[in-house]
């Protein structure tokens, strides 16, 4: 089942921000439900993450932007579904919550489908999104979760370890599997999931080989060449007259920092307005649109320009292309993530924003910027936003371990030899 992205972006009442602001930091704070009185998100069944966050009321000079509600999911299954479960489990929350939002009906407490029309109304396309594991449901993560704790459970037993020890890799997995075969509840049996298809297999062998790059494009640089000079020659004019924009960082809301670096995984939500003109419009759904491709066809196993801490992330044009909302659910520390991003992946991260204002200095689009890391951290941290609310169905695990997981659980149920064994072992 491939997971699938929802994001929805409402106009909020003016006179409304600080009572909807109010509530929903309530219910950020509450959300293992304590108190009864917020959602209970552990019933949901289909979600990985799922946020809310204001966009806040934006003046600077002709530009005026109103305040705005804004929501994302990660989930699996159909959408229909997805609206159906979260209005089951949440709904009369989620009718205050959208009770201060302007055009939201007055009976959608006691209408699923009005609810549903009134959501898929304010429903955006995400311009890039990301899936570190988009073959694995909630469902599959939580098994998997709970099959690698019975194994560390087992190995960890003192009372079995003298029994254990010296046993060859073989025996040892079998007395493993006769054990997990006793736990209830568990499930043994695990779906095998899909290879790849030909055109991701043809995509790997160009990203992989350095002959097939060659290969082909050698041929679509030259068929291209009339209109990627002009291009070149165009986007660097406009580089040099890039202005600086003005520092925003007394605006960024004093809570944002009191929420990182808490968990194992972490958020980062971040909007800034693009570049105005047609052609950098055109260059930023361009670059948004390889990043695109390639996370469905290349990067579809854990691992993002080669950063692998990253669970889901999105890129989505609003405002009618007028600003670029960023969307990340990421592992370890924000200084970590960013650091990745520069050491591994600014050239796309740069072809991105490089079309943003205040973006640090860049050249040809791709070089510079992200590489600047004093700047490119304090224009990162002068556009996050404060979320509100942020759910997480599985807090407690890295990338690294759910993957590490699937490698785990796919063999349970297999009879293994020595040196497969051995290896079976080394994953845990």
């Amino acid at each position: 089942m491939s997971s699938n992205a929802l994001t929805v972006v409402t106009p909020i009442q003016s006179d409304k921000v600080e009572k909807l602001d109010d509530l929903l930091s309530r219910i950020g704070e509450d959300i293992d439900n304590k108190t009864g009185r917020s959602i209970s998100f552990a019933q949901l069944t289909t979600v990985h993450f799922l946020r809310w966050v204001i966009l806040p009321e934006q003046k600077d000079g002709k530009r005026h932007y109103p305040p705005q509600l804004a929501f994302e999911s990660n989930y699996d299954g159909p959408l229909d579904e997805h609206l159906e479960e979260l209005i089951r489990v949440g709904g009369p929350v989620l009718a205050r919550i959208y009770g201060y939002c302007a055009g939201c009906p007055s009976n959608v407490a006691d209408s699923v489908d009005s609810f549903k029309r009134f959501l898929k109304r304010y429903q955006l396309r995400s311009a890039a999104f990301y899936r570190g594991y988009p073959n694995h449901s909630v469902q599959d993560v939580m098994e998997n979760t709970q099959a690698r704790r019975a194994i560390q459970d087992f190995l960890d037993d003192p009372e079995r370890g003298a029994t254990l020890r010296g046993l060859p890799p073989e025996q040892l997995c079998q007395e493993i599997q006769k054990y997990l075969a006793t736990v209830p509840g568990l499930k043994l049996e695990r779906d095998s999931e899909p290879g790849p298809s030909r055109l991701d297999r043809f995509v790997g062998r160009l990203m992989d080989s350095r002959p097939v790059q060659l290969a082909v494009g050698i041929p679509v640089v030259l068929l291209l060449l009339p209109v990627l000079v002009p291009t070149a020659l165009v986007l660097r004019w406009k580089e040099s007259r890039d202005k600086a924009e003005p520092k925003t960082k007394d605006m960024v809301d004093p809570r944002v920092e009191g929420q990182e670096d808490y968990k194992v995984q972490n958020q980062l939500t971040h909007l800034v307005e693009v570049r105005p003109g047609l052609f950098r419009q055109l260059t930023l759904r361009t670059v948004l649109g390889g990043i695109n491709f390639l996370a469905h066809h290349y990067y579809n196993r854990g691992n993002l320009g080669g950063i692998p801490s990253i669970h889901f992330a999105r890129w989505v044009i609003i405002d009618k292309g007028r600003r670029l909302l960023f969307f990340s659910n990421y592992d370890g520390s924000w200084e970590r993530y960013l650091g990745d991003f520069i050491d591994q992946a600014a050239v796309g991260l740069t072809g991105v924003w490089s079309n943003t204002r205040g973006y640090p200095k860049t050249r040809l689009l791709f070089g510079q910027g992200a590489t600047n890391e004093e700047d490119f951290k304090q224009w990162t941290r002068d556009h996050q936003l404060y979320t509100q609310v942020w759910y997480s169905a599985h807090p407690g695990e890295s990338v690294r371990n759910i993957l590490q997981n699937v490698a785990v659980c796919a063999q349970l149920k297999s009879q293994l030899k020595s040196q497969e064994a051995a290896q079976w072992l080394l994953k845990l």
